[in-house]
């Protein structure tokens, strides 16, 4: 059966999740990868795949979409404090994302599904948000029926505290107080095929089972990985949020946008079973650097 679904950034870890669940259901589907890794990933899940990068090579995904009637697009740059991409924010998430939106209006797509991030109708001081912003407003110009998936935080982007915990420390900003809902990849991917077979359209804020606080959240991965959860002063943050831009531009984009997070609720609709214990279990510390 020919496929008439893209998945973009179909080997990163929400995306492997989705391929799956595509595969389970029997949806066939083209997946996009950037790289040759990417590719082994994808292969257990379809036949169909498309090796390119849009940020530095526009012209590489010129066709993706041609057969394609359905775009699911979760890719973008990670967020973690422990990844290494020159690309910026602006080139991933907006950029790459609008060649294939302009592909897609050339192969006239019907139905788009963007997972985007809660924060992306505001605070446009950040980078993160903003690009997705711009997105968001390209594709809802773009008359394509659409659907716009607003997750308020992964687990994944949580391996961050995983890795400082292997380390001994646990930094929370202040008491920790503010409060989410974070969701797994897995649980986020159900949501996904959820709307596809729905055609749900318009924006949707997604949250996981249980809401916590951050210093809940910190001791529950102390007491799966060890380490001391140490309380950093709001004023101290702030000075570690701007030193690392004489550094890298990227670095201190993400230490800003995480410190913003961690200090406000991020709360969405309900959606899901995996808890976040369940989540921390699931992981082999000698898989953390």
């Amino acid at each position: 059966m020919q496929a008439n679904i893209l998945l973009m950034g179909a080997s990163g870890s929400l995306g492997l999740e989705i391929a799956k669940r595509l595969k389970r259901d029997a949806i066939p589907f083209r997946g996009h990868t950037t790289s040759s890794s990417g590719l082994e990933k994808l292969k257990p899940y379809t036949d169909d795949i498309w090796i390119a990068d849009p940020v530095e090579n526009p012209k590489s995904v010129v066709g993706i979409t041609d057969g394609i009637s359905t775009v699911i697009s979760g890719m973008g740059k990670s967020v973690s404090l422990f990844s290494n991409s020159a690309d910026s924010f602006y080139e991933v998430d907006y950029l790459a994302n609008a060649e294939i939106l302009s592909d897609a209006i050339e192969n006239k797509v019907s139905y788009y599904i963007y997972i985007s991030i809660k924060e992306a109708g505001n605070n446009d001081e950040f980078a993160i948000p903003r690009s997705h912003k711009h997105f968001e407003e390209s594709l809802q110009n773009s008359k394509i029926n659409h659907c716009i998936l607003r997750p308020v935080g992964f687990y994944s982007g949580l391996h961050d505290l995983a890795i400082m915990a292997k380390h001994q420390v646990i930094p929370i900003i202040g008491e920790g107080e503010a409060k989410t809902n974070s969701i797994a990849q897995g649980d986020m991917a159900e949501v996904v095929i959820r709307t596809l077979k729905n055609k749900n359209t318009g924006v949707h804020i997604i949250g996981g089972p249980r809401i916590h606080t951050r210093y809940e959240m910190a001791k529950m991965v102390q007491d799966r990985f060890g380490g001391k959860v140490i309380k950093v002063p709001h004023t101290v943050a702030n000075v570690g949020a701007v030193l690392p831009q004489i550094f890298d531009k990227n670095l201190h984009e993400k230490i800003g946008f995480f410190k913003y997070i961690i200090t406000h609720d991020m709360i969405g609709e309900k959606n899901g079973s995996i808890t976040f214990e369940e989540y921390l279990n699931t992981i082999d510390e000698n898989d953390l650097p």
